[in-house]
């Protein structure tokens, strides 16, 4: 196939210039040596053998930039293989924090009733009975939490008791006084969880303790009139949510109750029964939703991959009626998210000729149900640091022969239309149409804590690598023009040539030659036919200086005039066609090799020269 394009110069300078051309002819079959006439020299002439160096395919490819071409060869093995890689801007993933503004509370009152002594100063009680007191957290317009299991949460409430009575000074709720902590309508324990806070007070733990949901006083604890008893806490998770609490599409709410019960007392009086109201309430602060177990829909900004553009195409490859049929070709994804939840992606795979897309539909890539065998998932990041988890996709032709490896996050898809990518080399592959959504999955997850973004980043990368190991509907066009013949040959004339050659191949393809004699116009001359007495290359599989075995193929070119005479050629057009016809399942390597010997011409029917 390429033998031609690098060897031109000596096949033709033996074969079909070998009177004029005497660095390539031995002197004594210079005919033109102080000849000054014209002169016809009959019969059939030949001249001696010759023959080219072993050259490889690195030689025949004869790449501008191969740093930049897409015809890469591995350098390890010297496989080729179509590769071209590239990346898209780095994409956000954004997932708002859940800040709730502090609620009201309104305290509620109970009315104590203490008996009269039966002495002057002695103590007497009253029973609180389930006094209640509530408030509400509620936020609306919550983008990105879809639904809660639980949250850990940053929120603090001073519990509040005070009593107003016109007959006692101080009342003391005595040791075992409870305050419980719960949501409305709760069936299950530990709705709420909560802390004595320290911050505030740091001897809180002398008086209370916490069981559950329950605070209970471990010692009395004195009120005077007009005073106030604070108990602190902190409330660090919320989660089993009652019908209608929690998320309801995208407000938060939770109703919270105080119930309060225990004895309290105070010291009798002369007068009798007397009476005091006690007041329950609460100082609550903000409320923030610090970690969330639930569904979430992130904002996901939009994913982009640069176009692979198709450079420094060798022109074997490049003809447009070429149908490479390449065996596997394969793209590589390699997704990196460092978000904590699995993100679903679908796309399509285009490509551009001309500036317009010429497949008949476009390849898709992923599925829309995320538990599709082909689906692809970037899978979330992992551990508190946020750190990237790389999922990577080799979506082939056929299939690969590797199992997956899903601890490593790498898997194998088979789409059988990714061959039509570069069935015909494009000048660029897109990746469009490009979706991403989080998988309807429970997760838990970090919020901000003051309630604004949390950014996660998603970085894609994508790599065409398409070895050169060829099917059997391969179509492999390489044209050449061998020319600048008429220079030598304006003074000669002759009816018919035979050019003769042994091509030993390396390659593992099968070619045919074809030819189309032309004049210094490049226009087909139609007095002068080309036949192909011998032209096929049979398939070889060889590396210089290594193993592999070379086939040898005779080839004859028949070049005869129609009218008597051949004149004005300037060279020739030849097309060699590459097919996989008896080929080895091999693919080209650099390092293969074809080699043209005992190049030889014959002359049949005379020359004539014309000397003046």
């Amino acid at each position: 196939m390429c033998k031609i394009n690098l060897t031109k110069a000596a096949l033709w300078c033996t074969a079909i210039s070998p009177f004029l051309l005497t660095a390539c002819v031995d002197d004594s079959y210079d005919l033109s040596k102080d000849i000054d006439m014209t002169i016809t020299v009959g019969g059939n002439l030949g001249i001696p053998g010759s023959g080219t160096e072993e050259f490889t395919l690195e030689d025949i490819m004869d790449l501008d930039d191969p740093d930049n071409s897409i015809l890469q060869a591995d350098a390890t093995t010297g496989d080729y293989s179509l590769l071209k890689s590239e990346s898209g801007d780095p994409a956000s993933i954004d997932i708002e924090g859940v800040k709730v503004d502090a609620p009201e509370c309104e305290e509620t009152d109970e009315l104590l009733d203490f008996e009269a002594p039966a002495n002057i100063g002695d103590e007497v009680e009253a029973t609180v009975d389930n006094a209640t007191t509530n408030f509400t957290f509620e936020k609306t317009d919550i983008e990105n939490v879809t639904s809660i299991s639980s949250a850990a949460v940053d929120g603090t409430a001073d519990l509040t008791l005070r009593f107003e009575s016109t007959d006692v000074n101080q009342i003391t709720l005595k040791e075992g006084f409870t305050v419980d902590i719960e949501m409305e309508g709760q069936a299950e324990a530990n709705t709420i969880e909560f802390v004595l806070d320290e911050s505030k007070e740091p001897n809180v733990h002398n008086y209370y303790e916490i069981n559950g949901q329950t605070i209970r006083f471990i010692q009395n604890q004195n009120v005077s009139a007009n005073g106030i008893l604070r108990i602190p806490i902190r409330f660090i998770r919320i989660g089993n949510f009652p019908d209608g609490q929690g998320m309801q599409g995208q407000t938060f709410s939770m109703k919270v109750n105080v119930i309060a019960n225990g004895t309290a007392a105070t010291t009798g009086l002369a007068m009798g029964n007397v009476q005091a109201t006690l007041w329950t309430g609460a100082d609550v602060s903000e409320f923030t939703l610090t970690e969330v177990t639930g569904y979430f829909d992130p904002n996901i900004e939009d994913i982009t991959v640069d176009p692979v553009t198709i450079e420094d195409v060798p022109d074997f490859l490049n003809e447009s009626d070429n149908s490479l049929d390449i065996k596997n070709p394969c793209i590589k994804l390699a997704l990196s998210n460092n978000a904590p939840i699995d993100v679903n992606l679908t796309g399509k795979l285009v490509r551009i000729k001309g500036g317009t897309e010429d497949l008949t539909e476009p390849i898709k890539i992923g599925r829309e149900n995320p538990n599709d065998e082909n689906a692809i998932i970037l899978h979330k990041g992992n551990g508190e640091e946020n750190e990237p988890t790389v999922s990577t996709y080799y979506i082939s032709r056929e299939d690969m022969g590797v199992a997956d490896d899903p601890a490593n996050h790498i898997y194998y898809i088979v789409e059988p239309r990714i061959g039509e990518l570069i069935k015909n080399i494009p000048d660029e592959i897109r990746m469009n149409d490009i979706t991403a959504e989080a998988l309807n999955e429970e997760y838990t997850i970090a919020l901000a804590e003051d309630g604004g973004l949390t950014t996660y980043t998603v970085e894609t990368e994508y790599e065409l690598n398409a070895p050169l190991q060829f099917g059997p509907e391969l179509v492999i066009n390489y044209k050449d023009t061998i020319d600048n013949w008429h220079s030598d040959l304006e003074d000669i004339s002759f009816k018919k040539a035979i050019v003769e050659m042994e091509a030993i191949n390396g390659i593992p393809l099968n070619f045919n030659i074809d030819a189309t004699p032309i004049n210094v116009d490049g226009e087909a001359i139609s007095d002068v036919t080309v036949n192909i007495v011998q032209g096929n290359i049979k398939p070889g599989n060889k590396i210089k200086g290594g193993a592999g075995t070379a086939t040898e193929s005779p080839i004859m070119l028949e070049l005869i005039s129609n009218n008597g005479s051949i004149e004005n050629l300037d060279g020739l057009r030849i097309t060699l066609s590459a097919n996989t016809q008896g080929a080895a399942d091999a693919v080209l390597n650099k390092n293969m090799t074809l080699q043209l010997n005992n190049i030889r011409i014959r002359i049949e029917g005379g020359v004539t020269i014309d000397m003046n």
